[in-house]
């Protein structure tokens, strides 16, 4: 690496890149974490809402999934595209 070619705002942003990342990784963990203790307590009211969750879960269609999986690939491309083309 030529120090000429050093930038400090490029090692910055891969910095910040690399702590959101795992901010993002660890509070989502703690998320899981909190409902898994929640909904898996001994509780009666606790274990219906649970099991009235996992029926709603097993009640979903996958092919909305698919389709919200196709919309947001198609929006990712879009996406990419125009940034190229403004960066070119």
């Amino acid at each position: 690496m030529v120090l000429a070619d050093f930038d400090l705002f490029d090692l910055w942003r891969q910095i910040l890149v690399i702590a959101c990342w795992i901010y993002a990784i660890v509070t989502t963990a703690q998320w899981v974490y909190s409902w898994y203790g929640t909904l898996w307590a001994r509780d009666r009211y606790t274990s219906m809402a649970r099991q009235y969750l996992l029926v709603q879960l097993l009640r979903i269609s996958p092919r909305k999934f698919v389709w919200e999986l196709v919309d947001i690939a198609i929006l990712t491309a879009v996406m990419i595209v125009l940034i190229f083309l403004h960066v070119s």
